[in-house]
């Protein structure tokens, strides 16, 4: 009988649990990796933010430019925070909306409409400047000169400085460039 007690003390001691000490260990490397991994993956989520507004906001300016050539009137892109009329200061951050400025009167009706883009996502403020700097308008030899300029820039400025920054530049004859290094515009924008 002595085998078979010691095989169910032994049996007794294999299957006992975790103690408090190594669960609270446990709970705390968890906390730790996860604390690593939230600034990371916020990082992620900024750049996807910043890629997704900039090709929709370049989108735009081609819609506009081939919309302006196919119907030989000015078609304009202006920033819009409900995708029925443009916003009168310049700020682009919260959507923007292309349409058919026929009548060159620079005001949406609801028939000059032809497509809105929903604000961007995660804190993203975008600052226009130049021939784009309240709107965009386009005729079909290419961007209207405006603001004193030939050309305009959008610079999409990301609420986390560690994501860097995207310029949109349009030149005179409509072509769109794409670059990601202008981070002094966000830092005084």
């Amino acid at each position: 009988m002595n085998g078979r007690s010691n095989n169910s003390r032994r049996r007794g001691m294999d299957q006992r649990g975790m103690t408090a000490i190594e669960v609270l260990i446990g709970i705390a490397v968890l906390t730790i990796l996860a604390l690593l991994a939230i600034p990371a993956s916020s990082i992620l989520i900024e750049r996807h933010h910043l890629k997704s507004a900039s090709s929709n906001l370049v989108d735009g300016i081609y819609l506009a430019k081939r919309e302006a050539e196919m119907r030989a009137s000015t078609v304009r892109v202006c920033p819009s925070d409900n995708g029925k009329s443009c916003r009168v200061d310049g700020d682009w951050s919260q959507g923007w909306l292309v349409f058919s400025d026929g009548n060159a009167d620079g005001m949406v009706q609801d028939i000059e409409v032809i497509e809105a883009y929903d604000a961007p996502g995660g804190h993203l403020r975008i600052v226009a400047s130049g021939a784009a700097q309240t709107a965009a308008a386009f005729n079909s030899a290419g961007l209207v000169r405006d603001n004193g300029s030939a050309s305009g820039e959008f610079v999409l400025c990301p609420g986390d400085s560690r994501s860097g920054s995207r310029v949109i530049f349009i030149q005179s004859d409509g072509w769109v460039t794409m670059d990601s290094s202008n981070d002094r515009a966000c830092e005084t924008g």
